[in-house]
């Protein structure tokens, strides 16, 4: 049993640093094998949207350390995401390599039966913003089923540690992912309460043609007030197993995969149209 952790962070021993070495020696204690892995020593480069990996099953054709990161993530069972809250919301290193993610999407069946984990730190109550779903939406696209997370406030680096509920909460994630990985049911135990997503866990709604619903999962919420607050009630819907995710992930790069071949038919009548833009003038601004 092998249990990854991915820290965001450029700070070593940092709050989130330390955080996620303390989930990872907790797993250990419990019989993992860990190992951790800091983004920031790795170079990761922009994608460039070529889609060749989608419409040719073709190797990405950038040079970077992306593979690297994909071999380390294939190796693992579980997974633990960290990162600092950055202008609300994840950190940039977390977000380069999400980047990343179509040029494995026709190896998605080796990311099955994997459970993931997040821990985020931020300095203050209220500058959230999006740090949760979009560290949710790392494992959403992977189809990973996330079995606890945490969000937690401290300024100094380091100084989480004088928190002792924050290091005790990611001792806890630590011991959740081995046991996720022991027993079936473990994976399916972790639910939230009232206005939480029963699969992401996460409060991200959006309004659809009038109907709330998870921004990430798309289940429909239905808002009631009760003693004066605003409830939400989500959809009963069963958690969804790893194979499951893996699936519907795979049914959506199928279909961007048909999208290529549609652009292959009107790339003609695109370039013809594009004709009047590369004629036009204009002054690009550079270092």
């Amino acid at each position: 049993m092998k249990i990854l952790g991915i820290v965001g962070s450029y700070r070593k021993f940092g709050n989130t640093d330390v955080l996620v070495r303390e989930a990872l020696m907790s797993a250990s204690e419990m019989g993992a094998e860990v190992e951790m892995l800091r983004l920031t020593d790795l170079t990761i480069k922009p994608c460039k949207g070529c889609m060749a990996c989608v419409f040719k099953n073709a190797d990405c054709r950038i040079e970077d350390d992306s593979n690297f990161f994909f071999s380390k993530l294939f190796e693992a069972d579980g997974i633990i995401l960290g990162s600092p809250i950055y202008i609300f919301g994840p950190v940039g290193t977390i977000k380069m390599i999400q980047d990343r993610f179509l040029q494995i999407s026709t190896k998605i069946d080796k990311l099955a039966n994997k459970v993931g984990a997040i821990i985020a730190i931020g300095g203050a109550p209220g500058a959230e913003g999006t740090i949760m779903p979009g560290l949710a939406s790392f494992f959403g696209f992977l189809g990973i089923p996330v079995v606890d997370q945490m969000l937690v406030y401290s300024h100094g680096p380091g100084e989480i540690l004088l928190h002792e509920n924050a290091v005790e909460k990611a001792n806890q994630i630590g011991r959740e992912l081995v046991e996720a990985l022991q027993d079936d049911q473990a994976k399916a135990k972790y639910t939230e309460g009232s206005g939480v997503c029963p699969i992401c866990h996460q409060n991200f709604l959006v309004l659809k043609d009038g109907v709330l619903e998870c921004g990430l999962c798309h289940i429909k919420a239905t808002p009631k007030i009760e003693s004066g607050k605003l409830i939400l009630e989500f959809g009963k819907t069963e958690l969804k197993k790893g194979e499951e995710i893996q699936e519907a992930i795979a049914d959506h790069i199928e279909n961007l995969s048909e999208t290529g071949v549609k652009y292959i038919k009107l790339k003609d009548e695109i370039d013809k149209r594009k004709e009047k833009y590369k004629n036009f003038e204009i002054k690009e601004a550079k270092p």
